[in-house]
């Protein structure tokens, strides 16, 4: 995987319209995600922190899936089919967490980057925020806003773990 620089992360706008800020904290979430896999090869992504299964490879995996079954599906109620579609295993909670070593760097940063253009597109696309979903996630209609919200939370718990399993792979730190 090549090496990101943590100084060419997005830089998240203080002063935008809703949607911009929105768009701006989900590509700094992203960006310290690529930052926290940078340098590291499949073995190292696959690399599980015990007591957990967590690897970094999962989270790169996870989210590109969260991401774009939240906007895409969710939200757009979209029939495009992912790189990751023939992966996907119903009724396993938690598949998207694991990796294999069959899982190249390249594959698991392509399905994060496939997500972030379709959540660019899609958010660029809608009228408002306030837009609701297609779906009905938990029986009750939600707002793009809100799913918007959601991914930058799950972002954010996620880079958490990620700190602790790229210290537990080489030492290297760093917010």
């Amino acid at each position: 995987m090549t090496i990101f620089d943590p100084t060419d992360r997005a830089r998240t706008p203080l002063v935008a319209d809703e949607k911009e800020m929105l768009l701006g904290m989900l590509a700094f979430q992203r960006d310290t995600l690529r930052w926290k896999c940078s340098g590291l090869g499949a073995e190292q992504l696959a690399f599980e922190h015990a007591p957990s299964a967590l690897s970094l490879g999962g989270l790169l995996k996870h989210l590109a899936v969260v991401e774009f079954s939240w906007v895409s599906v969710t939200f757009a109620g979209g029939d495009d089919s992912p790189l990751w579609e023939g992966q996907r295993q119903e009724g396993k909670e938690g598949w998207s967490l694991r990796t294999t070593a069959g899982e190249t760097p390249q594959e698991l940063l392509g399905w994060l980057e496939e997500s972030q253009r379709a959540t660019e597109r899609i958010v660029g696309e809608a009228r408002s925020l306030g837009v609701l979903a297609e779906e009905m996630p938990y029986g009750e209609p939600c707002s793009l806003r809100w799913v918007m919200l959601h991914l930058v939370q799950e972002y954010g718990r996620h880079l958490g773990h990620a700190d602790l399993i790229r210290e537990a792979i080489d030492g290297t730190v760093g917010i």
